[in-house]
C-alpha cells in the first residue's frame, strides 16, 4: 500500500474504526462509511423518549493485553467504566460511547449503505450512496458481517470462496422499560434457560440514569433463528413472557418496549484467521467473525489488518 493511497473502510463498528484510526494516525487518507445513523456497529445504544438501552454488546471482557490496554485508555477518557455485576466494562454514557475516542477526527459518512462495488483501472468505486458518486479509492476495507461481505465480493469468486465457511447467527433483542423497579435483585444473567441468553438491567450499570427500570433481553441463537421472520410485536410478547418467567416475577406492562433483530449478531463459525487481504485487488476484510464472537475479536481483527496494510 502506497503512502498516498486513498482508502475507504466500509463499516464503522469497532473493527472498522480500529483500522481507520491506525491508518489515519499514520497519515493515510482514509474515509469510513456505514449504513447506520450512529457508530459502533453491534456496540450500539438505542435512545428513545429519554430511555437508553445497550441493545448490542452488553459488556467488554478483555483477555488480550492489547485490548486490556484499550479498555484502560477509554476508561481514563471517561467513556467506559467497570460493571461489577457483569465482571466487565461497559461504555459511557452507553456502550456506543466506548468507540467515540477511536472515531474522533476521522472522516465518517453515516446512513451510507453501499449496495455494490466496482473495481476499475483507476480503483474502487462504491454504489448505493450519492456521497461517493464519481469517487474512486485505491484501497477498500470491508469491516462488516460475513454475509454482507460475502455478497459484496460476489464479482470476485476467489475472494468469496476464502470467506465462504465463516458463519454468523442472528439475535432478537428486546428493550423494555418499566415505571417502577421490578421486584427482583437480578442485574445481569448470561446463562438463562429457555429462549433467553442474556438479561441486563440498565439502571444497574455505572453512569446510567434512565427514567425508569430499563432492561435488555437477548434471545439465544437457536430461538432467534427459529423466529427470525416473526413480527416485532410477536417477538416482544414472547420475550416478555420468557423474561418474567426467568426472573420469577409477576408480569407487568412496560411503558416502553422495542424489539430489534440483529440478523448477523454472533459468530457461530469463525474464519480462523485475523483478517484477509488481496494485495492485487487492493481489497481487505476484517471483523469479529474472522476470530470469534466478541468485541475483543473485532478489535484484534481490525488491529491485525491495519498492521498488515501498514507493513506493505
Amino acid at each position: 500500500m502506497n503512502k498516498t493511497d486513498r482508502i475507504v473502510v466500509i463499516g464503522a463498528g469497532l473493527s472498522g474504526l480500529t483500522v481507520a484510526r491506525m491508518l489515519a494516525d499514520d497519515g493515510r487518507d482514509v474515509v469510513v462509511c456505514d449504513k447506520s445513523r450512529g457508530l459502533g456497529g453491534r456496540m450500539a445504544s438505542r435512545r428513545k423518549d429519554g430511555w437508553r438501552f445497550d441493545h448490542g454488546a452488553v459488556v467488554l471482557r478483555p483477555t488480550e493485553g492489547i485490548f486490556a490496554n484499550f479498555i484502560t485508555q477509554i476508561e481514563g477518557q471517561g467513556t467506559a467504566a467497570y460493571w461489577t455485576d457483569a465482571k466487565g466494562w461497559t461504555g459511557l454514557p452507553g456502550m456506543s460511547g466506548s468507540v467515540k475516542p477511536i472515531a474522533n477526527g476521522l472522516t465518517i459518512c453515516t446512513q451510507a449503505e453501499i449496495t455494490a462495488l466496482d473495481r476499475g483501472s483507476d480503483g474502487w468505486s462504491l454504489q448505493g450512496h450519492a456521497e461517493f458518486s464519481g469517487q474512486t479509492f485505491d484501497q477498500l476495507v470491508l469491516a462488516i458481517p460475513q454475509p454482507q461481505a460475502h455478497r459484496l465480493v460476489s464479482p470476485w469468486p476467489k475472494v468469496q470462496a476464502q470467506i465462504e465457511h465463516a458463519k454468523m447467527a442472528p439475535c432478537w433483542t428486546l428493550m423494555a422499560g418499566f415505571d417502577a423497579p421490578l421486584p427482583t435483585d437480578v442485574t445481569y444473567i448470561n446463562d438463562c434457560a429457555g429462549p433467553i441468553s442474556v438479561i441486563a438491567r440498565e439502571i444497574a450499570k455505572p453512569g446510567r440514569t434512565p427514567p425508569g427500570d430499563a432492561w435488555v433481553i437477548q434471545a439465544n441463537a437457536e430461538w432467534s433463528t427459529a423466529h427470525l421472520e416473526y413480527e416485532r410485536a410477536e417477538i416482544e410478547s414472547l420475550l416478555l413472557q420468557a423474561f418474567f418467567a426467568a426472573l420469577d416475577c409477576p408480569p407487568v406492562s412496560p411503558v416502553i418496549s422495542m424489539a430489534h433483530r440483529w440478523r448477523y449478531a454472533l459468530t457461530s463459525q469463525p474464519l480462523g484467521q485475523p483478517c484477509l487481504t488481496d494485495e492485487a485487488l487492493g481489497l481487505s476484510i476484517c471483523g469479529d467473525w474472522c476470530l470469534g464472537a466478541t468485541a475483543q475479536d473485532a478489535f484484534m481483527s481490525g488491529r491485525s489488518l491495519a498492521e498488515t496494510l501498514l507493513s506493505e
